[in-house]
């Protein structure tokens, strides 16, 4: 690790160096001269300054790819000032900068060819070996930081004319291929010197170009101050250097706290996963992580890339309080095994459960990423109002609202109906008046809900001719009603008193339907709400809910009428079984719960089943599986596609596919890169499309790769009440939480 000087100390150094500046480069012009338009800014010539240090307070000053393979690279909008530092010498320099590569030891060939994109490395250097023996053309694999990819690239030609038939020949061959620019180092000429290191061209508004020494570094003018990229803002600094290929590489330099800052909430949005510990252990695991797989593009003159292949992130701009006070909160806190970092694998969705490491990713098992199941849920029995014995068949929601408001009469109520009318209308706030109807008839009820709760004054309200012609056109709502009984539905429909509720017209309303439109009513007028949440834990009579606006204690006695809703159906239970996470809807009356409900998941209980990515369903066309296997089997139709084996967790590890051409076998994590889906725990069955031609679909769970941490089972864990530590040692088997001082690398970053 390197350490850099005091933040303080490398801000007083570009503060001294602009005040120099100021001093010495007094305005040519008095102010009232100077262009009135931002688009004509008066250029500045380059002024040399002292160069400033790079600031790294936690003493590791780490390096982001963000852009791979550029011909030139612009930045900075026009009139902006910034320094510039090729070794030691730094100038000030006003935008656009324009950089170019300008020759040395890299300068490279004109274009090259692109034959294949992989993300994982071994499968891009199988198809370099094989096109190399097959084409006698030597080929490169090079990393892509933008687009998280190792691209398969051949040759080096003066012109794209000879590029151009190298693809014919590929692609005559089978082989999908395309013309990038760039290539390998040029060969001196015999006797030639070697060429020097390579240099950039830098033109801008200050004046005549530059010709600087690569890399170049660019800092903001101010120590405060942000770069961007692409319209991302990013703490710390700029670096252009040349690649191998003689193209421009873009990397940010930064300190490690400050690079966690924009990968936390990259990786968990903390707008969405709110629980401080989920955060906490992700932010633990991304420093392991940085930590562990720092230099691993070394040769492309930076540690790890901005994306998914390595970990997301987002800079200065997607950086959160809640977040931040995360990483602040783990300040160097890493894990470790047998001293040195571990490989801190994370997942956003693990489909229930992990997985061992070596039946995903080449390479032998790793004692501390082996498989677990998606989280510790405890369970909390609740007990509610016994379910009287006529009450335990399901329920339509409609006719579940008016059981709860049944539920809530006083025993023995001799005129349950009247009973529930003045019920709903105390609830709601208006006088008690009126009577029930005599029949449960849709051209009953619907004028007396009007008249029994004081709204045939605002039934007038906004409903127009039009209104009245649009509801008519519903016949099968409505059939058979005639005024005043059409006219009182329309208003209930047109003010949502109970929205989709309302039951069909052409049939009488059951006793509990009728209480859940009084109730319905009531919740019209704001006198009961509806709430929703996730449940977190219970303490005493209190349950306490993640909802919207925070979390919330609902006061539960054993009175309150429990459910299970599974679907649109309402189970009436006298006990519920909840779990951290389970989604809790209520009903409420100022302070009093009038019932609640759990909703059913399909999902099961594991801490992750809050996730996107728990199921999901893929069909693919057999040609396109084709194309997405190009360059590992030949053919334009996928035929047969067999799970030939799957590890104990039922993720797919071996898988044969036929086509029309050929046949290949893939394994481990290029099965998934083949077929190009979520996660490898699927399964496949080949079906006919309705133009008749063949189809795969893809039944799956989770995505990622399944090891390690699952994001989505950390937030369960913490809503549960688990701590960082408690979730970290969960997902990492036997692993030690230490501080990084001390902490060895690896002999070699993982290539997972």
């Amino acid at each position: 690790m390197s350490v850099g000087p005091p933040r303080s100390a490398a801000r007083l150094s570009l503060a001294a160096s602009l005040l120099a500046v100021a001093c010495a480069t007094p305005p040519a012009k008095p102010p009232a001269t100077l262009p009135a338009t931002p688009e004509a800014p008066l250029p500045i010539p380059p002024v040399t300054v002292a160069a400033p240090t790079p600031s790294a307070p936690s003493g590791v000053l780490y390096r982001v790819g963000l852009k791979s393979d550029a011909v030139d690279f612009t930045y900075g909008s026009s009139g902006t000032v910034w320094v510039v530092v090729s070794g030691e010498h730094a100038e000030l320099v006003q935008g656009p900068i324009v950089v170019k590569p300008s020759g040395g030891a890299a300068a490279a060939a004109s274009f090259q060819v692109q034959a294949g994109a992989f993300s994982q490395e071994e499968p891009a250097r199988r198809l370099a070996d094989r096109l190399t023996a097959a084409y006698a053309t030597p080929a490169a694999v090079a990393f892509s930081a933008e687009r998280g990819v190792y691209r398969v690239l051949l040759g080096g030609f003066a012109s794209r004319a000879e590029a151009d038939a190298f693809v014919a020949r590929l692609k005559s061959g089978g082989q999908d291929a395309f013309v990038v620019p760039g290539g390998p180092p040029a060969s001196p000429a015999a006797g030639a010197p070697e060429p020097g290191p390579p240099r950039v061209s830098i033109a801008s508004a200050s004046g005549a170009p530059l010709d600087l020494g690569a890399p170049v570094d660019v800092f903001p003018p101010a120590p405060d101050a942000r770069i961007a990229v692409d319209g991302v803002a990013y703490r710390g600094s700029l670096r252009v250097l040349v690649n191998p290929r003689g193209l421009l590489n873009v990397v940010n330099r930064v300190d490690l706290e400050e690079y966690l800052y924009g990968v936390v909430p990259a990786e968990m949005g903390p707008k969405r996963f709110d629980a401080i510990e989920a955060l906490k252990a992700q932010a633990i695991a991304a420093r392991t992580y940085a930590m562990a797989h720092r230099g691993q593009f070394d040769a492309e003159g930076y540690d790890i890339c901005p994306g998914p292949k390595c970990q997301a992130y987002g800079g200065a701009s997607v950086e959160d309080p809640l977040s931040t006070a995360a990483v602040d909160g783990t300040r160097g806190l890493v894990l470790a095994w047998q001293g040195q970092f571990a490989d801190a694998l994370f997942v956003s969705t693990c489909g229930g459960v992990t997985e061992n490491v070596e039946n995903v990713f080449s390479g032998g098992p790793v004692p501390y990423l082996v498989s677990v199941p998606c989280g510790e849920l405890p369970t909390e029995e609740v007990a509610g109002t016994a379910v009287p014995r006529d009450g335990a068949e399901p329920r339509s929601a409609l006719a579940w609202r008016g059981y709860a408001l049944r539920r809530s009469l006083p025993k023995k109520t001799a005129a349950p109906r009247a009973a529930s009318l003045q019920a709903a209308q105390r609830l709601a706030g208006v006088p008690v008046r009126g009577a029930p109807p005599s029949k449960l008839t849709a051209a009953a009820v619907y004028p007396s809900l009007i008249e029994d709760f004081g709204l045939s004054d605002a039934r007038a309200l906004h409903l127009t001719p039009d209104d009245e012609r649009y509801y008519a056109e519903r016949p099968s709502a409505v059939r058979g009603l005639g005024d005043p009984a059409l006219s009182a539905y329309d208003f209930l429909i047109r003010f949502r008193f109970a929205g989709d509720l309302l039951p069909p017209a052409e049939r009488d309303l059951t006793e509990e339907e009728y209480g859940g439109l009084l109730l319905s009513v009531a919740m019209r007028l704001l006198g009961v709400t509806e709430g929703s949440g996730r449940f977190v834990s219970r303490e005493g009579s209190n349950l306490w809910v993640k909802a919207a606006d925070g979390r919330q204690g609902l006061p539960v006695d054993p009175d309150v009428p429990f459910a299970r809703r599974i679907g649109t159906v309402f189970w009436p239970a006298g006990s519920l079984t909840l779990r951290p996470g389970d989604r809790l809807r209520w009903l409420r009356s100022g302070p009093r719960v009038l019932a609640l409900w759990v909703e059913m998941e399909a999902d099961g209980p594991d801490a992750e089943r809050d996730s996107a990515w728990t199921e999901w369903v893929r069909r693919v066309p057999a040609r396109e599986l084709a194309r997405r296997m190009a360059g590992r089997v030949a053919g334009t139709e996928v035929r047969e596609i067999t799970v030939t084996k799957r590890a104990p967790s039922g993720r797919a590890i071996e898988m044969r596919v036929k086509t029309d051409q050929a046949e290949a076998v893939f394994k481990r994590f290029e099965l998934r890169q083949a077929v190009e889906m979520p996660e490898m725990l699927f399964t496949v069955s080949k079906v006919e499309g309705a133009d008749g031609q063949a189809e795969f679909v893809f039944l799956g769970r989770g995505w990622g790769h399944g090891v390690g941490l699952c994001q989505n089972g950390a937030f369960g864990m913490a809503l549960a009440g688990a701590t960082y530590d408690r979730i970290l040692r969960h997902y990492y088997t036997g692993i030690d939480i230490v501080q990084a001082a001390g902490v060895k690398p690896p002999s070699a970053p993982s290539n997972r």
